[in-house]
């Protein structure tokens, strides 16, 4: 029988090293039962919970071709962690004449073969929704103690990776004061994105300035100690980059700039 293999790592907590676990099992597997594989399918940091997988989606295409007749994954929740989209995809390869084999799993094609993929099935959804509650959780105790949960706090900030604590990196926050000056004494956003793409000064995430990574780090109260999770405010909570008066003073110029009549802001060539 022909097969190709199915293999997904998820992005949270594994990495390359679970691919190549998941392939040599397979190739094991698919060898002590004379199967010949065909084919590699792999996606990389994709959850099981969801169907748009590149990878995945091209395989369910290509079983259209006949090609294949079985596709080999390491355990039956690394072709999905959804019992509903596990049952509408499988229908859908049952019609091109596809089966789906675990390595890991021993599933019968008897009927207590059926009763079994269904219960590994509802334990793989199972252990999904625990892990996004725990995640979830997880989270929320982080936003309590003000800590890093990963997302981008912005230019100037950083993070200690032993304990999750933010802290100034000074000649990034350096560069954030002087955007504040320049727009508070007058100067447009066109003309410090201008500069800074000059200079090859880049974004916290090492792009190119443009006007609108500009606005947002000119919006960011991080740099005025507010820490930010999920819309909630806590006063405090990050170290300062800038003063009170000077984030304000940004702000009100801003939303004046915001406000001016459109024909006043053209001829004075995007004042904002």
């Amino acid at each position: 029988m022909n097969v190709v293999i199915y293999a997904r790592f998820s992005s949270h907590s594994q990495t390359e090293q679970s691919i190549k676990g998941q392939l040599k099992v397979c190739y094991e597997y698919a060898e002590s039962h004379n199967y010949t594989v065909v084919g590699e399918y792999i996606d990389r940091a994709q959850s099981g919970k969801f169907d748009n997988r590149a990878e995945f989606q091209r395989m369910i295409a290509d079983s259209d071709k006949h090609t294949f007749d079985g596709i080999l994954v390491y355990q039956l929740d690394r072709f999905a962690r959804n019992r509903y989209d596990s049952a509408i995809y499988k229908a859908k390869l049952k019609k091109n004449g596809v089966r789906v084999l675990s390595a890991k799993e021993n599933i019968t094609d008897d009927a207590s073969g059926i009763l079994i993929e269904g219960v590994l099935e509802s334990m793989a959804e199972y252990y999904s929704v625990e892990l996004a509650q725990k995640i979830h959780r997880g989270m929320s105790i982080n936003a309590e103690k003000c800590l890093s949960n990963g997302s981008n706090p912005g230019l100037g900030f950083k993070v200690n990776k032993a304990d999750r604590t933010f802290y100034v990196d000074e000649e990034e926050a350096a560069i954030v004061r002087e955007i504040f000056e320049r727009y508070a004494s007058g100067e447009t956003k066109a003309k410090i994105v201008k500069d800074l793409q000059r200079r090859k000064v880049k974004t916290s995430i090492g792009n190119e300035f443009t006007y609108n990574s500009l606005s947002r780090l000119l919006k960011n109260k991080r740099y005025i100690v507010i820490y930010l999770y999920k819309g909630v405010e806590t006063p405090g909570g990050m170290p300062r980059i800038l003063d009170d008066d000077l984030f304000y003073r940004v702000q009100s110029l801003m939303n004046k700039n915001k406000s001016a009549p459109a024909r006043t802001r053209g001829a004075k060539t995007n004042i904002s």
